[in-house]
């Protein structure tokens, strides 16, 4: 449309194609579209306490330490929000009046929470949509709270998997009994700032210590020409 109005005024001076770098899906090979949208961080201003316990780990090779360390150092805030319907229900209220919201931190503290919504939810999984109906009241303003209506990044979910899947919430004793794992081993790079990440940061904050004992961080192997291997790129 520009360009029309401005060859109608008379004052297009030339008009050519040049080639530039646009974003593209790497499975499907769709172009990509960004759009600014809210996401929920945890702020990691306390970072130094996970770096304290990344050295009581044996890394295999031991440069996986220092990458590690090097992840902790200049990581961000960490983003634990997407915006997807199927995931990991981010258990967050708020008050759409005001804007204060809560982290609800149990099922049952939720229950004796609700106000509303309760019986819809009741017998089913913590997903969308039978948690969304539930709502509860702000103890500070009196108004109905929603639950927001993102979902969880994976790695969040799947860093609490060393207490989740081993009773942290309903058997002490035995999550003690498997707790930290003896091994873990995960590719090179990602689980670096994904996986480890996440699983260090939980253990931290739960039980002031690391997930695991030992952690093998093993590399890619690329085809004959150095590519990465996908099935998408038929070099599998």
């Amino acid at each position: 449309d520009v360009v029309a109005a401005l060859k109608r005024s008379g004052l297009l001076a030339a008009r050519e194609r040049y080639p530039h770098v646009y974003p593209h899906c790497w499975r499907c090979k769709e172009e990509l579209v960004f759009r600014p949208v809210d996401e929920w961080f945890i702020r990691m201003d306390w970072r130094d306490r996970i770096q304290a316990i990344v050295p009581s780990i044996r890394w295999i090779p031991p440069e996986g330490e220092a990458r590690e360390q090097d992840w902790l150092r200049n990581m961000g805030d960490w983003m634990i929000s997407k915006k997807r319907f199927w995931g990991l229900a981010l258990p967050i209220w708020i008050d759409e009046q005001t804007g204060d919201f809560e982290v609800i931190g149990s099922r049952a503290e939720l229950q004796a929470r609700a106000v509303d919504g309760w019986e819809a939810f009741d017998g089913h999984t913590p997903h969308r949509p039978w948690i969304d109906k539930v709502r509860i009241r702000s103890p500070r303003t009196g108004n109905l709270m929603s639950r927001i209506a993102d979902v969880g990044n994976p790695w969040l979910d799947a860093g609490i998997v060393s207490f989740s899947t081993l009773g942290w919430n309903t058997d002490r004793e035995y999550w003690a009994e498997w707790f930290p794992a003896d091994f873990i081993v995960e590719g090179f790079p990602g689980q670096f700032r994904n996986w480890f990440y996440s699983m260090l940061t939980m253990s931290t904050v739960l039980a002031d210590g690391p997930m695991t004992r030992t952690i093998f961080g093993y590399a890619t192997v690329h085809d004959e020409h150095g590519e990465e291997m996908h099935k998408s790129r038929g070099n599998a």
